[in-house]
């Protein structure tokens, strides 16, 4: 939590004073009073428009001021189409226009505008025009049949202290047919095995532990099976009737029989695999437990999650309105199974895919879109709590408004972007305890340009597109995004690690081939945009702190009244 109200009591002292000062100067704003609802700091009051009297609710959320205060009824009520369902009005001041320097006080105006305007209460005959202009789319060999088990499995199945053994069988294609044989132990980690999937053909069949030698070479029916085995008359029963399963013997190697449909049984071949758990990603478990934000699934986002998450980096959050389409295949993680899905949907599913138990939050609308100023600031909020925030999005705004987000929290920021053409590509690091926040660091790089007497590389008709000097379109292809992402990759997780690159190197530009100030592939400028000055101090007024703070006492005493 940011504690605006805390952090910038300042900024309270103007807030509460301008809502006062309204409520003195203008007829149509009764102030009730002030309080704490559902965490964030509200003013309650009446607003009246042809006689009629709204009781509102303004809230502040935890954000403010860089996200958007809203107005909503006292109580659950519809005025209005413009509204969320019985919350938040839809007001001229959203998450999708709004500026830091705007206030409360605006929002109010702009409740009272609508109210006035539409007159729900009263004769309700003309409706405010609507602003809402999101897309149609956006609203929317071996052959040896085998057995794997992890060689601690292996050894717990022989000592009997196995407990939930269990066995997934994949039905699949190439004459293979796996089953992997797992236990609760094996289920508590983050790579564990998954449940069953009928998307995947993946089914969970039942296991039985026998703990007589192995059989004899040789195939056997269900009832020579049962025997050797030495099975209890309940179990035993059990498996003559299975139309699929599977039975171990235990010993020096395990033995396995799979029970198939026709009544029959297959001897497996057994495989014991290397219990190999993170030694491929070598982060320690204080970084497995850091949450990274990626904002943007595109192309670019989802290689960057994917080669987070396969190095250890298992918190992720994803932030993005689009929808998977075929012309998205050439260069994105995700395949034809996606097409149709939202792009972070679809993006979740393969990296639970790959890591069963990674904890994988997603948000599927664009953070700059309009909607719910109460739904922005919650999902803001979510973006805030990140250990490290990432845009991928390749638009300038949303960059700036991440780097502020991140800033105000003390949040590592990188940006990441392939230059149009895929001549190169960009990747920015703002740490608050070090860096300039990302603003002046990109008026460093814009300068920068200047003195070399060069624009920063320019877009072409279509995104990831620019023109050669002979006016051909020039594309990005997917060797340049995943070149660009894996080299995000890195930094991320470099400060995931405590081990950020060099303050020298916060600026990254990376050549792909000879093109604007890049001598070629593998051509890489670091540039130095400068250590972080000392800021100045936040103002503080500690009358309006002790408001604040009153207000959480009172909504602490009105919890323990209702307890």
């Amino acid at each position: 939590m940011k504690f605006w109200w805390l952090t910038d009591s300042a900024r309270l002292a103007a807030e509460k004073a301008a809502v006062e000062a309204l409520a003195r100067g203008e007829s149509w704003f009764e102030f009730e009073r002030w309080r704490f609802h559902e965490g964030s700091l509200s003013a309650e009051g009446v607003l009246s428009a042809h006689g009629q009297r709204y009781q509102v609710r303004l809230v502040y959320p935890d954000q403010y001021p860089e996200v958007p205060a809203w107005v909503e009824p006292q109580d659950e009520v519809r005025w209005t189409t413009h509204q969320y369902g019985n919350g938040t009005l839809c007001l001229e001041l959203r998450p999708d226009n709004w500026i830091p320097g705007a206030t409360g006080v605006d929002v109010l105006r702009s409740a009272y505008n609508l109210l006035d305007i539409e007159d729900p209460l009263g004769k309700g005959e003309v409706r405010a025009p609507s602003a809402h202009d999101v897309g149609e789319l956006q609203a929317y060999g071996w052959g040896a049949n085998p057995v794997l088990i992890g060689s601690g499995c292996a050894t717990r199945i022989r000592a009997g202290t196995a407990i939930g053994v269990q066995a997934l069988r994949w039905m699949a294609s190439a004459d293979v047919w796996p089953i992997m044989i797992h236990d609760e132990a094996d289920q508590r980690g983050a790579r564990r095995v998954p449940g069953p999937d009928i998307d995947s053909w993946r089914f969970t069949v039942p296991v039985y532990v026998s703990d007589e030698a192995p059989p004899p070479a040789g195939e056997f029916d269900r009832t020579t099976l049962v025997r050797a085995a030495g099975l209890d008359p309940v179990t035993a029963a059990a498996v003559e009737a299975s139309s699929a399963g599977v039975v171990i013997f235990k010993g020096a190697e395990l033995d396995v029989f799979h029970l198939t449909a026709d009544g029959g049984t297959s001897r497996r071949r057994v495989f014991i695999l290397p219990d190999e758990d993170g030694l491929r990603s070598s982060r320690p478990a204080e970084v497995e437990a850091k949450r990274v934000t990626i904002v943007g699934a595109g192309s670019v986002g989802s290689k960057i999650a994917e080669s987070l998450l396969r190095s250890g980096a298992h918190r992720q959050t994803l932030v993005d309105g689009d929808v998977m389409l075929p012309g998205n295949l050439e260069r994105h993680a995700l395949d034809w199974r996606d097409i149709g899905f939202r792009k972070v949907h679809g993006l979740k599913r393969r990296l639970l895919g790959i890591v069963p138990g990674a904890d994988v939050k997603v948000i599927d609308v664009n953070l700059n879109w309009q909607r719910s100023a109460k739904t922005h600031a919650w999902q803001v909020e979510a973006v805030a709590e990140s250990d490290v925030i990432v845009d991928a999005t390749g638009d300038p705004a949303t960059a700036l408004f991440l780097a502020a987000i991140a800033d105000a929290n003390g949040r590592a920021f990188v940006l990441v972007e392939v230059f149009e053409g895929g001549l190169g590509a960009l990747i920015a690091t703002a740490i608050p305890s070090r860096d300039p926040p990302f603003v002046e660091g990109r008026a460093t790089f814009l300068a920068w340009c200047d003195e070399q007497g060069v624009k920063p590389p320019e877009a072409g008709p279509r995104r990831y597109e620019m023109l050669a000097e002979d006016g051909t379109p020039v594309a990005a292809d997917d060797a340049a995004v995943t070149m660009t992402a894996g080299h995000a990759a890195r930094v991320i997780l470099d400060i995931l690690d405590g081990n950020p690159a060099p303050i020298d190197s916060a600026w990254l530009l990376l050549g792909y081939r000879k093109a604007w100030l890049f001598d070629g592939h593998c051509h890489t400028i670091r540039l130095n945009v400068g250590e972080r000055g000392l800021r100045p101090p936040i103002a503080d007024n500690p009358e309006a702190r002790s408001f604040a703070f009153a207000l959480i006492q009172e909504l602490l005493g009105e919890g323990s009244a209702g307890g």
